[in-house]
């Protein structure tokens, strides 16, 4: 396994371990055939690294089974800006902020 900059995702590569968002809901199953486009969304929305499978390219870092993917953590109300159009959407956004409150 070796973590790579997300930038340098090639497609058919094979993500290593699940990715997950700042929330913690899976984004990709580990075993995921990756493509550049979709790293290249990653990019956008924050993912500067991920693992995938294989041996390290000179230059590379290598990860082991227990390191984490680097997660962003957006904030609610950054995420939710301009964004809540209707009763539902408030709904969840207040859940979500009761949530995060009662977790610290």
């Amino acid at each position: 396994m070796r973590k790579i900059n997300i930038k340098a995702v090639k497609d058919g590569m094979v993500l290593a371990e699940p990715l997950k968002n700042a929330h913690g809901g899976l984004l990709l199953e580990k075993g995921t055939l990756l493509t550049e486009a979709f790293a290249a969304r990653l990019a956008q929305r924050g993912f500067s690294s991920l693992c995938v499978e294989g041996d390290p390219e000179p230059g590379e870092e290598t990860a082991s089974a227990a390191q984490i993917v680097e997660i962003p953590k957006i904030p609610l109300e950054e995420l939710f800006n301009g964004k809540i159009v209707n009763s539902s959407m408030q709904i969840i956004y207040e859940a979500l902020i009761r949530l995060r409150n009662s977790n610290g």
